[in-house]
């Protein structure tokens, strides 16, 4: 399939942590809604490729489908950080974040990398995020579509935008730019309803190494470069398969205001493969 045209070819920053889970959050609700076409998905230094055989998966159709699939909050009573599920057609559980029991069994495996806690509630960010991607999908850059989204309760919206869950590097500079959490002092600012929700979608599947040596902890990701399958791919992302890629990126969880309140920073690239 490496010469058959791609059926989506858009730009990513390979140093955004958030941008390359959200391109694999995309790779995966390829493979869900197009489950018999042969899904495959590859890196280039700047740009995501997924190629399927089927004509009708292109980035449009599965953001507008993303957009408007029904998207239920498995636990009623905790708006924090409930489980969800994505209707058909991914058909699709997420709860990567999730810990259970009174010895705070991490159940989903992906704990270290939640980046919200306290008054952010999940399931409401990420269905906002999820609906406001019907916009970046008219875009051929969906990934770089900022937007300040408002949660809107009876016809009218919030005064202030709704908090990403700052997967987005960009808001790290943000914040350093400015020189106070924008967060903390209640202001309403443009975040990237495309990177914030997919990325949610991709870390279900996709995880990075997680390096317990360095101080603070850092993650590592691999940016394949082969087109390869989902089941293979979130394999290579952590480095249990070596395959050429694009590089791996190191990235930490700096502090955003609190001790639990993180965000993913800026990658640095580790080293070179030839691509």
């Amino acid at each position: 399939m490496s010469g058959t045209a791609p059926n989506v070819s858009i730009p990513v920053d390979l140093s955004n942590p958030g941008q390359f889970f959200a391109c694999c959050g995309l790779f995966e609700l390829a493979d869900r809604m197009f489950p018999r076409a042969a899904v495959c998905a590859r890196f280039e230094p700047r740009s995501f490729l997924i190629t399927a055989d089927d004509s009708a998966c292109s980035h449009r159709v599965l953001l507008n489908e993303f957009a408007a699939v029904q998207c239920d909050q498995l636990d009623p009573e905790d708006d924090a950080a409930s489980a969800l599920c994505l209707s058909a057609p991914f058909n699709l559980r997420l709860d990567w974040w999730g810990k259970a029991g009174k010895g705070g069994l991490d159940l989903g495996g992906g704990g270290k990398l939640k980046t919200w806690a306290g008054k952010q509630f999940a399931p409401l960010i990420f269905r906002l995020m999820k609906q406001a991607t019907c916009k970046a999908a008219l875009t051929d850059s969906p990934l770089d579509y900022p937007e300040a989204v408002f949660d809107i309760r009876n016809g009218k919206p919030n005064k202030k935008a709704v908090s990403p869950f700052y997967f987005d590097s960009r808001r790290e500079g943000t914040s350093l730019d400015v020189g106070f959490s924008t967060d903390e002092q209640e202001m309403s600012v443009e975040a990237y309803p495309a990177v914030e929700s997919l990325a949610l979608v991709g870390l279900q599947r996709f995880r990075p190494l997680i390096d317990e040596a360095t101080r603070p902890r850092s993650f590592v990701y691999d940016a394949w470069a082969e087109p390869l399958p989902v089941t293979v791919a979130a394999v290579a992302v952590c480095g249990i398969v070596q395959i050429r890629s694009c590089g791996s990126f190191r990235f930490a969880k700096p502090s955003r205001g609190g001790e639990y309140m993180t965000m993913f920073s800026r990658a640095t690239r580790e080293r070179s493969k030839n691509v």
